[in-house]
């Protein structure tokens, strides 16, 4: 295809420039007019806002042939769809009679079909079976009690308590005094047959310990330390296990008093200890025990109390029970200074309470192990029947390992936490 200059022309009325192409097998010129004329209906149709127009003029209709079956239509207007009209219900006047349309027989009602409904933990009844001569007097009315009691029968099982946990100072919980020193002297040398090291939790260090600093810490021989157990609260280090405390029941509930259960998972790998105020006298007791042993070296005992004005939240959904109101902690907290980030800590952990145990460091494994193993036998076990979480049975009697697999933090004399174990 190609132009041919002595077609191109130009009406000055309406700025109109006409092209007119030729095949290159027969090149046959027209007359300038006509093909003005031409030019100018086509360009008139396609600018005209009236809608279809058929020029006046022939051309060849095969130059708008429809290939492909697209058909196209430019500046239609969408077609009006008639809607019906909402068919309106006028009410009635009080005491106007129904209308033959508006009454229904039951007759001609569909059947009601439903499922027979049973109450989740239904015990079926156990009868005796009657005299073969009664059969046929009774049967009726024991299908239909028998349809009644399959609807309408229910658990006799007692509702779940929601627990309630003690937001009160415990200052007074454990007796005077909370710091019990170790005895001077008389103790006995390891015994590396009966005790082991604790090897069940994977270590964990923390800032700004390494590998190379801990191996020189935990081996130099006149090195003091202290695991944390945690009592209410969440200590200040990530991944650290929290504890929460029940409320003392206020009346004696027998079978019904609150029990308390081992590290149970929350989220983001957090485990929650739950006490009583038995479980943490007894556990209290228990490291006087181990302390009057002297099976480990020296060992003295302190507990810490949050001061009494401590502010705690009771939600049971959130990580740590009844966890203090503590200050923001920043995620990113290798951005703040090390002097900031002290204070921060040291004020989660004063509204933490937890007992310190305070030991020589070639002993800490030794001692964390005797953590882990520690058992809590709750009062009058010889009826009990609900078992907690990591508790295990001997007999009649219960006996709940309250620190199983619990992640402790151990400080230095400086109370710089070294690592989770």
């Amino acid at each position: 295809m190609f132009s041919d200059p002595d077609a191109i022309i130009m009406d000055s009325s309406m700025k109109l420039t006409v092209h007119k192409y030729f095949d290159d097998e027969g090149l046959t010129l027209s007359h300038s007019t006509t093909t003005l004329e031409l030019g100018r209906d086509l360009a008139h149709a396609a600018s005209s806002n009236l809608g279809w127009r058929k020029p006046s003029v022939s051309f060849n209709k095969r130059l708008f042939e429809l290939k492909h079956d697209r058909l196209y239509q430019f500046s239609a207007s969408p077609p009006q769809v008639g809607i019906p009209a909402p068919r309106t219900h006028a009410p009635k006047d009080w005491g106007v009679p129904s209308s033959d349309e508006e009454a229904l027989a039951l007759e001609a009602l569909e059947e009601f079909l439903h499922l027979e409904l049973e109450a989740p933990h239904a015990r079926s009844a156990q009868k005796r079976p009657a005299p073969q001569d009664l059969l046929p007097d009774i049967r009726d009315s024991q299908s239909r009690q028998t349809a009644r009691s399959s609807t309408y029968e229910v658990s006799l099982e007692p509702p779940t308590k929601r627990p309630r946990y003690d937001a009160a100072s415990l200052s007074n919980l454990i007796p005077q005094p909370h710091y019990v020193p170790g005895p001077s002297g008389g103790f006995r040398p390891l015994d590396s047959e009966r005790l082991k090291p604790y090897r069940k939790n994977q270590p964990s260090l923390i800032t700004p310990f390494d590998l190379a600093s801990a191996n020189l810490f935990f081996n130099t021989f006149y090195n003091r330390a202290a695991w944390l157990i945690p009592v209410r609260g969440s200590l200040p280090w990530d991944d650290a296990t929290c504890a929460t405390i029940l409320a003392p029941p206020q009346v004696p509930q027998g079978d019904d008093t609150p029990l308390p259960s081992g590290p149970a998972p929350l989220r983001d790998g957090i485990s929650r200890i739950t006490w009583t105020h038995h479980s943490i006298v007894h556990f209290w007791e228990f490291l006087i025990a181990i302390q009057q042993a002297k099976n480990l070296g020296l060992i003295s005992i302190g507990f810490h109390s949050a001061p009494s004005d401590t502010a705690f939240t009771l939600d049971p959904t959130a990580e740590s029970g009844n966890r203090p109101v503590q200050p923001a902690h920043a995620e990113g907290s290798t951005n703040l200074s090390d002097g900031f980030s002290d204070q921060v800590r040291h004020a989660q952990l004063e509204a933490t309470d937890f007992i310190k145990v305070y030991h020589d460091t070639k002993y800490s494994f030794y001692l964390r192990n005797i953590l882990d193993a520690y058992q809590y036998v709750p009062e009058a076990t010889a009826s009990e029947k609900r078992h907690p979480a990591d508790c295990e049975i001997a007999g009649l009697m219960t006996k709940i390992r309250l620190l199983r697999l619990a992640r402790l933090v151990i400080v230095d004399d400086r109370s710089r936490a070294v690592l989770l174990s």
